[in-house]
């Protein structure tokens, strides 16, 4: 049991990270730790892998909340499921495949304050050329769409309050493979004030994107513009 108020949920969606959660896990944890009161909400995703046995192992170490399914339902539904349970001030998504730096994460904490969203910008994103290819071509049309104060919106690092959170759960998701493009835009639509901190962009040591492979890319690029048109001109 937690002696003080919790302040901060982190809410991890993991798909298949057998290798990577419990040192994800531990390093947000020693980042964190005698520092912000937090609470891990685990939204594991249908996994094939030996994930579920190791969260089963950690659950008690970490007493972390555990959304778990047996079958895959998609990235952006268990970000959803996650911001569902939610009920701190404070929710940061961050994703569970150790790219994200968590020693990161306390700048974000000094600034909560001062924004309702903060986001993190990769200053030197370690992903292969075709993806980062990809992302500055939405990014251009995206820009000429929404306007939102970001350089990189499609980047899971992102701490929001509890006004941002409550306001966006459980819309219905158009833009299935790029969930934070979506919710960015959302959020600017409701005038929600933006930082974004430049951020360290970990190598992934194992695995690699269950989604972006390039032979996905045309229809990805598709799906991505029809979604940002629909989301600019009937979405409220």
């Amino acid at each position: 049991m937690q002696s003080r108020e919790i302040e901060l949920q982190i809410l991890l969606p993991v798909f298949n990270e057998e290798k990577h959660i419990e040192t994800t896990l531990e390093e947000i944890h020693l980042s964190l730790k005698n520092k912000i009161n937090y609470q891990f909400i685990i939204s594991e995703d249908g996994s094939t892998d030996g994930t579920k046995t190791i969260l089963k192992k950690l659950k008690d170490q970490y007493n972390f909340i555990l959304i778990s399914d047996m079958s895959r339902k998609g990235y952006s539904k268990a970000v959803m499921d996650g911001m569902s349970i939610a009920t701190t001030s404070y929710l940061m998504i961050l994703d569970s495949d150790g790219q994200c730096d968590p020693s990161e994460i306390n700048k974000f904490w000094e600034q909560r304050k001062n924004f309702d969203i903060i986001c993190g910008n990769r200053i030197d994103r370690k992903d292969f050329m075709y993806r980062k290819i990809f992302s500055q071509i939405a990014y251009l049309i995206y820009n000429i769409l929404f306007n939102v104060p970001l350089r990189d919106p499609s980047y899971a690092c992102v701490l929001m309050n509890k006004n941002v959170y409550s306001s966006l759960r459980g819309y219905e998701v158009l833009c299935e493979y790029g969930f934070f493009w979506e919710f960015n835009a959302r959020a600017k639509k409701k005038n929600f004030s933006f930082k974004e901190i430049n951020v360290n962009h970990k190598l992934r040591k194992q695995g690699h994107t269950r989604i972006y492979f390039i032979r996905k890319l045309p229809m990805i690029a598709i799906k991505h513009f029809w979604a940002f048109i629909k989301i600019k001109f009937f979405i409220k």
